[in-house]
């Protein structure tokens, strides 16, 4: 192959990353936008359950190229099952305040989720963050302020949900850290979505409500999205590296103001916007920073569960 056929190859192969990284943050923003939907009628722990049992479909479909059964059993147990908690959880707030805020809303709190890592990984993991970081961090922070606009009369339980998933996001985004690329994505996966349901299977009885075909349908739906996302996630960071999808979750911004708008019928304020420039500007820094220093980098805040190895 020559010279030329290669570089035509590799940027063949960038682009299929780009796509899938598209198609992936869309089908996680339908997937919240259904959950948004079904929660005027299902707990969170019901919906939450029925997903997560979806979502086991296509992530089990990995396998097929990480060598089968064995490609779910975890090397570093403990660090993977912390991951599924936090995630688990960090899902549960998630879902929990889309219910109660606009989805705009609820997606420009959960990236502070990023920002939030550059504290935690001085203070958890002793790594030395710069004054740049720490400024992106700053201004991403602002952004989020801008975006809620905190006059303490509008704030309310889905502000409080929103942030502390973004918490539990951060701390999320950390441990991937200690796991780093010794993990197959399917390992990782599997516990995240079956601690999803041994974390909501005892809450279900007292909440159930009978769906209908169609509202099963729905959340199925939502679940095989969200199992398709994360799948799709690992497709994408095979074609291309992480550190050019990773900034592409950001479109679920977009995503969630036309659903926002469509569905809910919410009008975002202009100032909305500005918020959300602070924060996307934050977040690709902050990336940035973290590619040319070598550093895991982790897609998705909290919604990929893809390690790779961050290249110049």
């Amino acid at each position: 192959m020559t010279i030329a056929a290669a570089a035509s190859a590799r940027a063949a192969s960038v682009v299929r990353g780009i796509g899938f990284a598209v198609l992936c943050y869309a089908c996680f923003s339908t997937g919240d936008a259904v959950i948004k939907l079904a929660s005027t009628r299902f707990s969170v722990f019901q919906i939450a359950f029925t997903l997560a049992l979806f979502a086991l479909i296509p992530v089990v479909g990995l396998t097929a190229g990480q060598g089968g059964i064995r490609a779910f059993l975890p090397r570093r147990w403990g660090l993977v099952i912390l991951r599924g908690a936090l995630t688990a959880t960090g899902s549960l707030l998630a879902w929990r305040a889309f219910g109660l805020l606009p989805l705009a809303d609820g997606y420009g709190i959960l990236f502070a989720a990023p920002m939030l890592v550059t504290g935690l990984s001085a203070l958890l993991l002793g790594e030395e963050v710069g004054w740049r970081r720490w400024a992106a961090a700053l201004v991403g922070f602002v952004g989020v302020l801008v975006m809620i606009r905190p006059d303490f009369a509008t704030l309310g339980l889905g502000h409080l949900l929103a942030a502390l998933a973004a918490l539990t996001g951060a701390l999320g985004l950390i441990t991937l850290r200690k796991i780093g690329t010794s993990e197959t994505s399917a390992s990782i996966l599997l516990v995240v979505f079956l601690s999803l349901v041994l974390v909501t299977a005892p809450m279900v009885p007292a909440t159930f409500v009978l769906p209908t075909w169609r509202e099963l349908g729905l959340l199925a739906l939502a679940g095989l999205l969200m199992g398709c996302g994360q799948a799709g996630l690992v497709l994408a960071t095979r074609e291309a590296p992480a550190v050019v999808v990773a900034p592409f979750q950001y479109t679920q911004m977009i995503w969630g103001i036309l659903f926002g708008a469509l569905l809910f019928g919410d009008r975002p304020a202009p100032v909305l916007f500005v918020g959300m420039a602070l924060v996307v500007g934050s977040g690709l820094y902050t990336l940035w920073r973290e590619t040319v220093r070598r550093k895991v980098v982790s897609l998705g805040s909290s919604r990929g569960e893809v390690p790779a190895r961050a290249a110049r």
